[in-house]
Order: C-alpha cells, then sequence, then structure tokens
C-alpha cells in the first residue's frame, strides 16, 4: 500500500510542477530577456521535483521545461536565426540542445541530493568549499594561459568573479541553508547552463557567425560571457527560492522526501 501511495504522490509532484512550468512558459514569465539569450527560472521546479520525487520526477519535469523551451525556439533570440535559416537536421539539434540538458537537470539534482543529503551540514560545507577552490584555480589557469597566448581572456574574469560572488552568497547566509540542498541546485542549475551553452556552441557556431556576421572566436567569448552573466543571477536566485522552498516541504513532511 505505501509503495503505490509513493508512487502515486510521485506522479501527482510530477504533474504539479510540469504544471507551474508550463504556466511559467506560456505566459513568459519563467525566461527573462539578457541580450541575445534567455535567462530563466524554469529549472527551479526541476530541482524541487528531483529533490522532493527523486531523479524520475525530476527527469520528467525537466522533460516538460525541454519540451517548453523547444516550442518557443521559433521566437526565442537563441534559435530563431537559426530556425528561420534551417532544415531538418536544425530543428533535431534545436531540440536536443532544448530537451538534454533540461532533463539532465533533474537527474543529476537528484543524485547529487542523494549523495549527501545524509552528510552533516559541515562536511556538505566543505564539499561545497572544495568544489569551489577547484573551480576558482582552473579558472586562474586558464586566465594565465590565455592572457601568456595573447588569446581572449575576459570571460574567465567574469568566471572567476561569479565564483567569488557565489561563495560570498552561501557563507554569508550559511546558517539559513540547507546546505545539502544549495549544492543539489548547484549541480542542476549549472548542468542546464553548461550544457545547454556546449551543445549550443558546439551544434550552431558556423551557423551563428553567419547569421550575426562575427567570426568563431567572437562567437565563443559571446557565449561564454552569456554563460557567466545570465547564469550567475540564474543560480544565486535558484539557491534562495529553493532553499527556503524546500525547508517548508522539509518541516511539512517531517524531514521526509518522497521517497
Amino acid at each position: 500500500m505505501e509503495r503505490v501511495s509513493t508512487k502515486t504522490r510521485k506522479m501527482v509532484l510530477s504533474a504539479i510542477l510540469s504544471g507551474i512550468i508550463i504556466v511559467l512558459g506560456v505566459t513568459q514569465i519563467g525566461f527573462i530577456p539578457i541580450g541575445p539569450i534567455r535567462a530563466t527560472i524554469l529549472h527551479i521546479p526541476v530541482i524541487i521535483g528531483a529533490i522532493f520525487g527523486g531523479p524520475i520526477v525530476g527527469a520528467v519535469v525537466g522533460l516538460s521545461f525541454g519540451v517548453m523551451s523547444f516550442l518557443q525556439a521559433p521566437t526565442d533570440p537563441t534559435f530563431a536565426p537559426i530556425w528561420a535559416i534551417g532544415g531538418l537536421r536544425e530543428i533535431l539539434l534545436i531540440g536536443v540542445t532544448a530537451i538534454v540538458p533540461r532533463v539532465l537537470i533533474g537527474i543529476v539534482s537528484a543524485y547529487v541530493f542523494k549523495l549527501i543529503k545524509k552528510t552533516s551540514k559541515k562536511t556538505a560545507t566543505i564539499i561545497f568549499l572544495i568544489i569551489q577552490v577547484a573551480a576558482f584555480g582552473f579558472t586562474i589557469y586558464n586566465l594565465i594561459k590565455n592572457i601568456q597566448q595573447g588569446e581572449a581572456y575576459w570571460a574567465y574574469i567574469l568566471i572567476a568573479i561569479a565564483i567569488l560572488i557565489l561563495v560570498f552568497v552561501v557563507f554569508k547566509n550559511v546558517g539559513k541553508y540547507n546546505m545539502q540542498v544549495v549544492m543539489s541546485t548547484i549541480a542542476g542549475t549549472l548542468t542546464n547552463t553548461i550544457l545547454f551553452i556546449f551543445l549550443a556552441y558546439n551544434f550552431f557556431k558556423y551557423d551563428f557567425a553567419i547569421a550575426f556576421n562575427l567570426d568563431v572566436q567572437t562567437i565563443k567569448n559571446l557565449w561564454l560571457t552569456a554563460g557567466v552573466t545570465n547564469g550567475l543571477p540564474e543560480l544565486l536566485v535558484s539557491i534562495v527560492l529553493i532553499n527556503y522552498i524546500a525547508i517548508g516541504l522539509f518541516a511539512i513532511q517531517k524531514g521526509k522526501t518522497l521517497e
């Protein structure tokens, strides 16, 4: 009986969160235009679904997000030029770019939360700090390398600043945060941002270069910059909202997820 009940609750959670995504997408509230691409808050229901329903719920809700993004591609400032000049291949690749990262948001967030949910807050905080130090060190390495080689480096400066801002915001409010939820949120949000940019750039870099009359290196730098300038606000908003929503839901469920 308990097994059936759990399955039903997961189905209901998937339906509710997918419905929220559809409403946010149709009304455009979930998409915030910033330059050539749009920042989004539609990943927030996906991560909540992943934390409280596990990887399957997260993937289902993420699929709703991805399908919504794909359906809006013809008017999306990112994909509209490609859609207009492209054929079946381009449309299929837009589908992959729009859907795959969003499905993986739910899967990655769920497994990260599963992995660390039983650790102490101190341990989760230390893991967070180690990851940020490693990311900052890698960024500085690439920054120095690009300066020495005479290549564009300002995108790495933005990434380094973004990491410092993230660490400052989290540690300033660490007493108010569930660090396991924060880690899951960071993993899911970065999965979306990094994989979306990686796929979009590698699939369409030449199409973008032709459409905007720019060279490929400039397109690469623009995407890196857009990833940081859009991704950081998305990440910070996600951490705050998901943290407090999760704390409220944990209190209601007495610390138990739907699994």
